[in-house]
């Protein structure tokens, strides 16, 4: 379901109208562009080509089943923002979370409220799933992301660590399994 017009406004700024619904494989080129624009953000190289982007994006992201959802914010003539998650269920309390992996505004549009419309998306997609835990992390550094955070009343979980494998460590672990 698409969230249409009604925009909030936020940071001080006119209210930014937007349209917020669920991306499709036809939104992997602008999709691509903004994940060029999240990388450049966070200093990060650009490895491939938008076109080679927009293609992997449309054949993973979109797989059956779906590798990840995402929301996507469409502005008057471009997209705007978006919002990647999973759903996961814990066997040991038989419920239930969403995680977060990205939410991306892109700066021209930041302060507009397109960040908290589509967590505020998010949240009613977790309701109406019967979800009732939402996670995500923050960069320690990005004080402006962890103000709008804290903004929506979360609580901190700094008890948990958070843990990545990558390519060639990855790889070993694999080789040391038998199963």
């Amino acid at each position: 379901m698409a969230v249409e017009g009604e925009a909030i406004a936020y940071g001080g700024r006119e209210p930014a109208p937007v349209d917020i619904r669920f991306a499709t494989p036809a939104d992997a080129d602008a999709l691509a562009l903004l994940s060029q624009e999240l990388l450049a953000f966070y200093s990060l190289p650009v490895h491939y080509q938008r076109s080679y982007m927009a293609h992997v994006i449309a054949d993973k992201a979109f797989r059956e089943p779906p590798a990840v959802e995402i929301l996507i914010a469409n502005g008057a003539d471009r997209a705007v923002g978006f919002l990647v998650f999973n759903e996961t269920f814990a066997l040991a309390n038989c419920q239930s979370a969403v995680f977060i992996q990205d939410l991306f505004v892109t700066r021209k549009a930041r302060t507009g409220g397109i960040g908290r419309r589509l967590m505020t998306r998010l949240a009613e997609i977790c309701v109406e799933r019967g979800v009732t835990q939402l996670d995500w992390t923050a960069d320690p550094w990005n004080d402006k992301a962890r103000t709008f955070y804290e903004s929506m009343g979360p609580l901190l979980k700094s008890e948990k660590m958070y843990y990545r494998m990558l390519g060639p460590r990855l790889a070993k672990l694999a080789e040391q399994g038998d199963g």
